[in-house]
């Protein structure tokens, strides 16, 4: 009789014992401890380590029955699934193979829940954004510095040319400067050599003009004289042939 009394007791503390429990699994990301809450059936979730290069929660299960039911729990601001400003789907891997699953979403947070079988180990679920790591964001990041790291060779790139052109100029004007400086009083440096300056023709052709000017009448006063003399000498010769005779 008294074992029967115990039998049924304990038949009852089983019915009214639920084998879903709300439980809590915590996961450190830098430094940071965060609590994840979940309701399992027949499963206990006993470590939750994040990933951080693919977005995701890996958690070591255990599965007592022949088959479990677990709903967990993720706050937006800790766990979420977008692309731009709408929601994305998450994906769960079961001991690495995709699994379906249900949700339920509200402004703050998303649910999903899902079965597993027996001799399940490890769930992962991949998302988006992960305490604040995303590798949209680092995408977007990797983009603003690719261009502003081109924008800065850009510049860097016409600066060196601007650089080299202004030495260019400068050697120039210094050779062109030691050219000029080379050539002497009283000429210029043009078409790459040295030539007379404008006011020096000038003064050049000033001295020449009077010059030649007094060798022309030099000149035709000696064939005038000449001529004088050639005239006198032709008479000469006329009277002293006319007194012979």
């Amino acid at each position: 009789m008294k074992l029967k009394i115990v039998y049924i007791t304990a038949l009852i503390f089983s019915f009214m014992i639920p084998s879903a429990f709300a439980d809590t699994v915590s996961t450190e990301i830098d430094s940071t401890n965060y609590d994840i809450v979940y309701t399992g059936n027949n499963v206990v979730l006993k470590s939750a380590t994040a990933d951080l290069d693919f977005i995701s929660l890996i958690f070591d299960i255990e599965v007592s029955g022949s088959e479990g039911d677990v709903s967990i729990t993720f706050q937006r601001d800790f766990f979420d699934a977008k692309l731009g400003y709408s929601d994305d789907d998450f994906f769960i891997l079961s001991d690495g193979d995709e699994i379906e699953f249900a949700e339920v979403k509200t402004d703050e947070s998303r649910t999903l829940s899902f079965s597993l079988s027996a001799g399940t180990e490890e769930i992962e679920i991949i998302g988006t954004i992960l305490a604040n790591n995303s590798f949209l964001i680092e995408q977007e990041q990797q983009a603003k510095d690719s261009a502003a790291q081109a924008q800065a060779d850009a510049e860097a790139t016409a600066q060196a040319q601007a650089d080299a052109e202004a030495a260019a100029k400068n050697a120039e004007e210094e050779k062109l400067d030691k050219l000029m400086n080379a050539c002497g009083d009283g000429t210029v440096y043009e078409n790459g050599e040295c030539v007379l300056s404008a006011m020096e023709k000038n003064a050049s052709d000033m001295r020449t003009g009077p010059l030649i000017y007094s060798v022309v009448i030099g000149m035709s006063i000696g064939i005038v004289i000449m001529m004088i003399l050639w005239g006198i000498g032709k008479k000469s010769h006329k009277v002293l042939s006319d007194d012979d005779s």
